[in-house]
């Protein structure tokens, strides 16, 4: 009685997660609409006996049903009988899947694996298009949705969203309970990115008694947006303590991730050297290495390359810089590889040193490409930096 008790909870826990991915990326703008406990029937019979947890609606009228289970048995049956008579009733539900939890038990990943198998090697007839975790059904939805935009709105979207994503990860009251009191009914919201980030940072769950995570940061006041993407606040007996995160998102290109005044990185680097601050200033007017001419331009890589650590810190965490160092600059930096949906978390100087493993080569013996914004010769520095 207990285990079926158990194993009900666990269902409806799971369902709750693809409730809270489907409404974020509603939020996002990533679904257009979303239709919960969808229904449909054949026009020559009465009832609405065709069902599927969720239909969600992309902006090209594309249409996927979405249906979660904490595990594969026989009943998959009914979910091909279903999926089979939405496809063939609603022309406009092109995928169907089935969304297991991102963390299951190794035997019954074996079965996933071995289903999934069956439907993409054609091996039996499917109306599903597979059966995928919940991480993995969120990042398609949102490769899909992204595909819909202009490239310059799709990456910027794309950002923002990762940013979002997070907070509402680490801020997830399922998350928090399942890691905190092991609690195995709990499913978890993209559980495996919270686990390692409370790895990361090496928060002790006996200690801490709530979390809580925002991603809508403050201006700096010079109007700029801070390095600091998520904010998480720990709470434990001896008060709270807070850790910032910058997010990036790789698809292995140069980014623009820096943008200030020749007198703004003078000040930052070092404002007695009065040489370092006369080239800058060159620069900022010649606008990059070639205008600079060969001399000035290694005689400005002379003088720079001293400060390369320095301006490392200061573009990837904003450390030095303007703004509040406990909330606005970053003490950690979190990518996301496009091309393989995987997570890297890092210090801000584990990711520097990372950069040096990995021989990124920018300009001026940094690790970044200088040159100047769109209409802002003579007015600004830009750097862009090499996402890993």
């Amino acid at each position: 009685m207990e285990e079926n008790i158990n194993k009900s909870l666990h269902g409806a826990k799971g369902i709750e997660a693809l409730d809270n991915m489907a409404n974020a990326l509603q939020e996002m703008g990533y679904i257009k609409i979303i239709k919960k406990n969808y229904s449909i029937a054949d026009p020559d019979f009465g009832e609405a006996q065709f069902k599927f947890q969720y239909l969600i609606e992309f902006r090209d009228k594309e249409q996927w049903i979405l249906q979660h289970t904490t595990s594969i048995r026989d009943r998959i049956n009914c979910q091909q009988w279903h999926s089979e008579n939405i496809k063939r009733l609603n022309p406009d539900v092109k995928k169907a899947y089935v969304v297991v939890p991102d963390e299951l038990a190794e035997s019954e990943w074996r079965k996933v694996l071995n289903y999934h198998c069956k439907i993409t090697s054609r091996t039996i007839y499917s109306a599903l298009d597979g059966i995928f975790p919940l991480g993995t059904v969120y990042y398609m939805i949102e490769q899909k949705a992204t595909a819909l935009l202009p490239d310059g709105t799709a990456h910027a979207k794309l950002g923002l969203g990762f940013e979002a994503k997070l907070a509402g990860i680490l801020d997830d009251k399922q998350n928090f309970e399942k890691w905190k009191y092991n609690t195995t009914t709990l499913t978890g919201y993209l559980y495996p990115l919270y686990l390692d980030v409370v790895k990361t940072l090496g928060l002790e769950k006996e200690e801490v008694i709530a979390l809580k995570a925002i991603s809508d940061i403050p201006k700096l006041p010079s109007g700029g947006s801070p390095k600091t993407d998520v904010l998480l606040s720990v709470e434990t007996a001896n008060g709270i303590k807070n850790y910032t995160f910058s997010c990036k998102r790789s698809n292995s290109s140069w980014v623009s991730v820096h943008e200030y005044t020749a007198d703004a990185f003078a000040r930052v680097l070092n404002p007695d050297d009065m040489h370092l601050k006369e080239l800058l200033h060159e620069f900022q007017q010649a606008g990059g290495a070639k205008a600079m001419g060969t001399q000035k331009a290694e005689e400005f890589e002379e003088c720079i390359k001293k400060y390369s650590d320095v301006l490392s810190q200061w573009v990837i965490g904003g450390a030095g810089g303007e703004g509040d160092r406990d909330t606005q600059w970053a003490e950690y930096i979190i990518t996301f590889n496009e091309n393989q949906n995987i997570y890297s978390i890092h210090t801000v100087e584990g990711y520097i040193e990372e950069c040096k493993k990995q021989n990124v080569k920018g300009q001026f013996g940094t690790l970044f490409k200088w040159t100047y914004p769109s209409k802002g010769k003579g007015k600004r520095i830009q750097l862009k930096g090499k996402i890993l």
